[in-house]
């Protein structure tokens, strides 16, 4: 079975591997692409604020890396950070922060409405959590926390963007149908795109199997196909992690 995966290119390698070795056949066919934002007054203002912070949210390795790399770059001390209550949104976030010594708390479905399930955040009126995240990342968590009551340290340390497209795009898409992973609305979007710029993968949108990252994104795609008034198969995962794919698509394939 071919799996597409649309994750970032510096995400995707592992998973890529992990896959493979379970007998898959991966395409890397990255929707998201992140750059660093710089380290401007406004940053180092918010990194001086975040020694009042109680809780730091941290959406995506790339963000630990980022965050770390300008919190040593300014040169506070590292040994504040072990003070704070973190929360990493998915398992590849948790095992990046353990590389710096942080210890953090981490859904079990690996989405915003996942953290927000969290005993942590279920009481923390008047208290500060800082996130450290992209632009366009995580707002449905924001505002949710700010409606309880939380203060917001919002820290925005890369930018999100569809990458250019491969110019062998026309020939991976040859090998569709697939699997196509999803782990965002913003990648489901840009499939769209894509799919508007290959009459063939226009064609074949509904004969794809999506396997995609949470609920509420599945429900996106569901509710794009609805429109079309076209049956389609979508496959909910509650993490990114190669064996819940293959526990899926192993599901999948015995009921079908």
């Amino acid at each position: 079975m071919r799996i597409v995966n649309t994750r970032p290119r510096e995400r995707a390698a592992k998973l890529s591997s992990e896959l493979i070795a379970l007998g898959y056949q991966v395409q890397e066919l990255p929707l998201l692409e992140l750059c660093a934002l710089p380290l401007d007054e406004i940053l180092i203002q918010q990194f001086r604020a975040l020694q009042h912070a109680d809780m730091i949210v941290v959406v995506s390795p790339i963000a630990v890396q980022l965050g770390m790399q300008y919190y040593q770059q300014l040169g506070y001390v590292s040994t504040l950070l072990q003070q704070k209550h973190w929360i990493a949104v998915g398992k590849s976030t948790q095992h990046m922060l353990l590389q710096y010594g942080i210890q953090s708390v981490c859904p079990v479905i690996e989405t915003s409405e996942g953290m927000l399930q969290l005993p942590i955040l279920q009481d923390c009126r008047q208290q500060t959590v800082a996130f450290w995240r992209g632009i366009g990342g995580r707002t449905l968590m924001m505002q949710q926390l700010q409606q309880q009551g939380c203060h917001i340290l919002n820290m925005l340390l890369y930018t999100r963007r569809q990458p250019t497209t491969p110019n062998d795009v026309q020939e991976q898409l040859a090998y569709l149908p697939a699997s196509i992973l999803l782990s965002s609305e913003e990648s489901w979007n840009n499939w769209l795109k894509l799919a508007m710029q290959y009459p063939l993968l226009q064609q074949q949108l509904a004969q794809q199997i999506y396997l995609v990252l949470g609920e509420r994104v599945s429900q996106v795609v569901r509710d794009y196909f609805s429109t079309q008034a076209t049956k389609v198969t979508i496959l909910t995962l509650t993490d990114l992690t190669a064996q819940t794919i293959h526990q899926q698509l192993q599901q999948y394939q015995v009921h079908e």
